[in-house]
């Protein structure tokens, strides 16, 4: 796959099944926690126009998500963004 232009993929995190029955507060309480995962999302491809990030940089695309395309690829779901929507990039933090 070669995406092209200045567009990022990045992973779409998926939610655990926990097959529990919640109270409407539990749940509002869980998702929340599940949503702080989506503050760093990780790069799997760029497009051949992108200069600032690579793959593997975990980045923070904020409210820009609402509007992403959703792609599935090889049964896994991705968001497409722009490289303009990244407001945060946090590099490999194992350097």
């Amino acid at each position: 796959m070669k995406l092209k232009g200045k567009r990022i993929l990045i992973e779409k995190p998926v939610r655990p099944d926990s097959g529990v029955i919640l109270t409407d507060e539990a749940q509002a309480s869980v998702d929340a926690e599940f949503m702080k995962s989506w503050t760093k999302l990780r790069v799997v491809a760029v497009g051949d126009e992108v200069t600032s990030i690579k793959v593997g940089d975990k980045v923070y695309v904020g409210s820009a998500l609402a509007n992403s395309e959703i792609v599935e690829i090889e049964g896994y779901m991705f968001f497409i963004v722009y490289e303009s929507n990244v407001a945060i990039i946090w590099q490999d933090e194992e350097k």
